[in-house]
């Protein structure tokens, strides 16, 4: 009986053990007897694998071979998909410990999906990731091949300090995200409370869009008179940092209409900003799907639009 793979790490190797045990056995063949012992010692996690019978006239060192260059193929799917979300973990607790548990485990499955995500996007990101693998698994067949033994632990933090980084990357990413989200709820959180406590001046406030502007009517077709939007006028708007969507949402927040109609151009792509009117005033809201005002004011818009 001879060792021909070995594998330490300082985390169980109950999952990577039951994948090589279920699947070494169909590639070994008739006649090959094929063993795995797991151990722990001194915090270390071992896994051996054991040759301890072969055909007569057959050479074990050809199995050998090919069982290490399995192994690292099966080492490999292991590592990305078990052991980097400990690394992920890992690196939160270390870097940001000013978060919480459930704060860490939200960003950690952003960190998780952002080394993913691309992938369903684009193609040179999966040539990318495909050749990141290669990378990995080459390194790992490099070291199992010459030496039959691995710490993993030390293959990443040696070997591997490139896929660390884009690890490190992909939590700074993270965070950032959630950080963002987590500012964006509490914007919209302060909106709906003005809302709430405003006093409805108009019942319904119908908003016509165009690009890089807005009108608000009444019911009856009528500017709704309103001091944030009478407050500013276009030169400031282009000078200073504020922007049209910020000041629509001011204004319709102040208005605090019982009902907002959208009315724009069926091309217009739904905005950051009609995401967050949606959010605020919720079933409040409706979106026209195309009526004679929208015409109309599209109509009288479009030749001023087309001189400038």
């Amino acid at each position: 009986m001879s060792a021909i793979l070995s594998i330490g790490a300082s985390r169980s190797l109950d999952g990577l053990n039951q994948r090589l045990t279920q699947e070494i056995q169909a590639l070994a063949g008739e006649g090959w007897r094929l063993s795995m012992r797991q151990e722990r010692s001194n915090g270390v996690h071992q896994l051996t694998c054991f040759l301890e019978e072969h055909p007569a006239g057959e050479s074990s060192n050809e199995m050998t071979l090919i069982l290490r260059q399995f192994g690292a193929r099966v080492l490999m799917e292991w590592i990305l998909e078990v052991w980097e979300r400990d690394l992920i973990m890992k690196r939160l607790r270390s870097d940001h410990p000013h978060f919480n548990e459930q704060e860490r485990r939200v960003i950690g499955e952003k960190a998780a999906h952002i080394m993913k995500r691309k992938e369903e996007v684009s193609k040179e990101y999966i040539m990318y990731r495909i050749g990141r693998n290669q990378r990995i698994l080459e390194r790992l067949v490099e070291v199992l091949v010459d030496y039959g033994r691995i710490h993993v632990d030390g293959f990443l933090r040696f070997r591997l300090k490139d896929y660390l980084h884009s690890v490190s990357d992909a939590v700074d990413t993270a965070v950032d995200e959630y950080m963002m989200e987590k500012e964006y709820n509490e914007f919209i959180r302060l909106l709906r409370y003005f809302l709430e406590i405003q006093e409805s001046r108009v019942q319904v406030v119908h908003v016509f869009l165009r690009p890089g502007g807005f009108q608000l009517l009444d019911d009856g077709g009528n500017p709704v008179n309103n001091e944030v939007v009478d407050g500013f006028n276009r030169d400031y708007l282009e000078h200073e940092e504020i922007s049209f969507e910020d000041l629509l949402i001011s204004a319709l927040v102040t208005v605090a209409p019982v009902q907002v109609v959208l009315h724009s151009r069926e091309e217009m792509p739904v905005s950051e900003t009609l995401s967050t009117i949606q959010a605020v005033f919720g079933d409040r809201l409706h979106r026209c799907p195309g009526c004679e005002r929208c015409q109309a004011f599209v109509a009288a818009r479009e030749p001023r639009e087309m001189q400038t």
